[in-house]
């Protein structure tokens, strides 16, 4: 791969991304996908070379991870043989270590177009950028004229402030004490070994923003609102929490804007059914009405975000040598970490593109492979006009999603479903 003169070859870890690497077992780690479903095939030899075109550009994204003395860090990867046909189920398990290939895919099939991504690497907001400029690239070298606008230009050089730690400009030392974690209700699934399932719900964007207008709540707040309602119907006996994770993009928050890793922080919204009483969905609307905004204003992500860079920065834990670090992580993180919520639940928005090559593109999708039982969690997001759910997890069973596009349907809504797996629900 070729280099831009004056661009780091090693990169460590951003603040938030060190749990990525700790939380990995033999099999699993954090991985995504992103993706656009293009109007003709996709030619993989144009895809190649594309690829090879943008690596450059993006220093901080096409890194594999190695382990250091104190702390894993990201390297330049060299072999950019990253382009393969999706054979395998979604989000599986990219390769961390011992390769000179960066710890990011490019997946093809058909007319799909996509990235799958280590959590560790970037968040969905920064792939994008990536997926966009990538997508952009592919689409001249087919030969189409593509305006310049929503991705990034290939021929200018990558900006520090790309791939700044930007969690550390974040940090105030005394910024306030986190509220304490709870305890959530989970989501019981059979898990089954080497499955995925991925459900993928259509809605025309007017539908969803008419039924968000009935209650004056966001998108976000009305689809985690709907998917606390459904883990609720689905097991009406439970009494514990039922709490919804939502990533909240930093940039704006910190004015930050550049950021191509990650620069987002997990708030956390949800419900406890009252006991003796069944619980309607307008009741769940009113329990968590404005707190995602309350959430996300600074002075509260600040005392967020600074729990984690306190601990990173702290003496006792930089220097403690990654081979002590290592487990103590791990075990933390898969004893406490996966319970603190029910299900994650990401937005990431509106997938703005120049008009040119937004008609190139039918949709835009995106998967989360979830915690390590990923039974449940939840992408959305919107382009074209079309509101996309896309639910996945490892077990057969789909009834909180069946439930959720059912209420939506039922409430008016037009809701078109496709499942990857036939014997499904949907």
């Amino acid at each position: 791969m070729d280099t831009v003169p004056n661009t780091p070859h090693w990169f460590p870890l951003d603040t938030v991304a060190t749990i990525y690497p700790y939380s990995s077992t033999s099999s699993y780690n954090s991985t995504y996908r992103i993706a656009f479903v293009l109007k003709k095939d996709v030619d993989p030899v144009i895809l190649k070379r594309a690829v090879h075109d943008i690596a450059p550009r993006f220093p901080s994204f096409f890194v594999q991870l190695r382990n250091g003395m104190f702390w894993p860090y990201f390297e330049r990867a060299g072999d950019m043989d990253i382009v393969v046909p999706e054979t395998e189920y979604p989000c599986h398990m990219t390769e961390l270590f011992e390769t000179g290939k960066p710890a990011v895919r490019v997946i093809y099939h058909k007319r799909r177009l996509g990235l799958e991504v280590f959590h560790g690497v970037a968040d969905g907001l920064a792939s994008f950028t990536v997926l966009k400029t990538l997508t952009a690239r592919y689409l001249t070298l087919k030969g189409d004229t593509i305006p310049s606008g929503g991705y990034l230009n290939i021929m200018e050089p990558p900006k520090p402030s790309e791939y700044a730690n930007d969690y550390l400009k974040a940090f105030k030392k005394h910024a306030g004490k986190a509220a304490r974690d709870v305890l959530s209700y989970q989501h019981k699934a059979k898990t089954v070994p080497d499955y995925f399932r991925a459900i993928h719900g259509l809605v025309p964007v007017e539908d969803i923003k008419k039924l968000c207008g009935e209650y004056g709540v966001s998108v976000t707040e009305y689809a985690a609102a709907l998917i606390i309602y459904s883990l609720y119907r689905d097991n009406p006996q439970n009494k514990k929490p039922i709490l919804i994770s939502v990533p909240v993009n930093l940039r704006p928050i910190f004015g930050y804007p550049d950021s191509l890793r990650n620069f987002s922080y997990f708030t956390t919204v949800g419900f406890t059914p009252a006991p003796g009483r069944p619980t309607d969905f307008e009741d769940i609307v009113e329990a968590i009405r404005g707190r995602i905004k309350e959430n996300s204003l600074p002075e509260n992500m600040t005392v967020q975000v600074s729990r984690p860079v306190a601990a990173a920065v702290n003496p006792a834990v930089r220097f403690l040598p990654n081979i002590i670090k290592l487990p103590l992580m791990k075990a933390g993180y898969h004893v406490i970490g996966g319970k603190r919520h029910s299900c994650c639940m990401s937005n990431l928005g509106v997938i703005n593109l120049p008009p040119e090559m937004a008609d190139k593109i039918d949709r835009a999708e995106a998967l989360m492979r979830g915690t390590k039982n990923e039974t449940l969690g939840c992408v959305m997001l919107s382009f074209g006009g079309v509101f996309g759910v896309n639910f996945t997890g490892k077990s057969k069973n789909a009834e909180v999603p069946r439930l959720f596009f059912t209420y939506l349907a039922e409430k008016g809504a037009r809701v078109r479903v496709e499942c990857s797996d036939k014997e499904a629900w949907c």
